[in-house]
Order: C-alpha cells, then structure tokens, then sequence
C-alpha cells in the first residue's frame, strides 16, 4: 500500500509535496518483505535453494531484537547452511551483497542470498515521515551472473546523522547534518575511491544508482561527482515508494537490470547513516537478456509505476494504524 504527501500534510501540515511512500498491510514486516522479495528471485532464477550457502538479510528494523531474520528465510525456502543478519542503517543491504559476493569468490560458497528489507521508522509528523517508505529487494550472488562485480570500494567514519537508541520507539536526526557532512561526504568519498581503484570516469557508466532518502539527494550527488539526467533517473525509486532504507540502493539497481543491456556499466553508491558507503562498479553480461525475457513482473510494476492499482493508495488513519502509531 502507499500513502501521498498530501495525506500527511491534512493532519501535520507542511512537508515535501508530492512525495508518494509504502507502507505495511496489516501483518507486514521487514520479516514477510525479505521473505517475498526472497521468493521472488528464486522464481526467476532456476536453481535448488539447497544449494544457496549463506542467506544475510540487511536492516535496520529486523522484527526481532534477538532472533535473526536470515533463519527465517532459510526455513522458508529449505537451505539449512548459514545465515546472518545484518545492521548498518540504510547501507545493510549493500553490505549483505559484498558478503556474498567475497564468499562467492572466495570459493567458499557456490550461491548466496543478499537482501536488503526495512520498515521504516519516523515520528509522527516529523519530516522523515513524508519519505520513510517500506520493501524488500534480494539478490543471488553466484558465478553465473547477468552483471559482474567488477570491483567496490567502501568509506566509513563516526559520524551520528541519525541513529535511535535502545528501547526507543523513532529514531533521532539532525536535519541539514544529514546531508552535507553525512550523505554527500560519505558517497562522494566512496565514489571517488571506486572510479580511482577502477581508473574510470563518469563517462564511463551507463547507469547510475544511488542511495535515495528523499528525491533531491541522488540526484543532487549524482550531478556532483559528474553524471548528468540520462544517467541517474533510471536507478531512481524514491519518487513512488519513498525511502525504502536498506532496500533502496538495491531497488534501484534492480530497477535499472530491468532496462540495461549487454555490456552497459552502472556506478552504485549506497548509504548509511552512522556512517558509510559502498560502492560498486558493475557490468551487465549476455545473461541479462534471457533474464529479461523471463522475468514475470518488472521493478516499475513493483513501486506503483506501473500497474498502479496493484499498489493502491490509502489514507493517513489506515496507514498509523499498519505502521503502530495508533494502537488498538
């Protein structure tokens, strides 16, 4: 389900106009999110779950304070090996995906499970709530790909932009702290590092993805560090499902897998508040059309761009009550 911008203005007033967000049904969560983004993957990918070695779930709201979401998954879909969670803000589910891919090529495993899943968390008419959307997106790391890791870099510092304590119900932000020493330092820094390490330049990339809590910052950093329009808008999802957190950069990349072609490269940048990025340098292969072909529903299905109604919009009552703000 989502909720418009609108909605939330009727109660609290002021905000970011037109911003579109998900949020939960009744018995959702970031549990349920990875398990269906989970089922999904495995449904356009033909192989026996058994053989997947390592299940990792990023997020920074698991359903549990002591119990992993990643065992959840493993009962769901039979594999018995390993699996882990993962907490980092926003960036879990990038972190989950350079897990995979070093035990990947390490040998030490053939298949892993990279999920990035969140329900997001903001006070009631505080500015984080006209973007704090929810979802899920997974990704199998194997040696069989349709686009090949060709190297990543990560950049972390202590830096506290955002961060809920113990026992706390919301989490605390710092307002313009949030972007400019916290989101454009820590992308900027990592993005620089990925095209020194990989001696490339933004004319490079053919596609952009970057971490999206509001609809001006991906694009704002894209255009710093050297992309232009045609590059960024396909690797965006904010505008119609909101900040999905540990599940954005992921969205957005498998937003833009739906559209690339042989041979194209994307420049993926993730964030998390705390604070880090990673950052990947990519290449699609041959394999992406057959996937294409075989794919049952797109990305732009999936966030409401299409297919709308599957997505439907609801009212602001519906959604306090999904998301526990009112209590029964």
């Amino acid at each position: 389900m989502r909720l418009k911008s609108e909605e939330i203005e009727k109660v609290w007033g002021g905000g970011a106009a037109g911003m579109k967000k998900s949020f939960p049904g009744k018995w959702d969560d970031p549990g349920s999110y990875a398990m269906n983004s989970t089922l999904n993957c495995l449904d356009n990918n033909e192989i026996d779950p058994s053989n997947i070695g390592k299940i990792m779930v990023g997020s920074e709201s698991h359903p549990y304070a002591v119990k992993p979401t990643a065992s959840i998954v493993a009962e769901l879909i039979g594999s018995k090996r390993q699996a882990v969670d993962f907490e980092f803000a926003c960036k879990a589910g990038t972190q989950a995906i350079i897990d995979a891919y070093d035990s990947v090529k390490a040998n030490s495993i053939s298949y892993g499970l990279a999920i990035g899943a969140d329900s997001s968390q903001a006070k009631p008419g505080d500015a984080l709530e006209y973007a704090a959307g929810d979802g899920g997106a997974a990704f199998l790391i194997g040696k069989q790909p349709i686009a090949v890791i060709n190297g990543y870099e990560s950049f972390v510092t202590d830096t506290p932009d955002f961060l809920r304590k113990e026992a706390e119900e919301f989490p605390v932000h710092f307002g313009r702290y949030t972007g400019e020493p916290a989101y454009f330092k820590h992308i900027e820094r990592a993005g620089n590092k990925l095209l020194e390490s990989q001696e490339t330049s933004p004319e490079d990339y053919d596609y952009t993805v970057f971490h999206q809590p509001n609809k001006k910052f991906p694009r704002k950093v894209g255009n710093r560090l050297g992309f232009d329009k045609d590059q960024i808008e396909p690797g965006i999802v904010v505008d119609w499902i909101g900040n999905t957190y540990s599940a954005c950069t992921l969205l957005g990349l498998a937003r833009v897998l739906d559209r690339a072609s042989p041979g194209d490269r994307i420049f993926v940048v993730s964030y998390g508040s705390g604070a880090g990025s990673d950052a990947f340098d990519i290449t699609v292969t041959e394999r992406i059309k057959e996937k294409q072909r075989q794919k049952k529903r797109s990305v732009d299905s999936w966030i409401g761009k299409e297919d709308e109604d599957l997505l439907k919009f609801k009212s602001y009552g519906e959604y306090a009550k999904n998301k526990g703000v009112l209590k029964d």
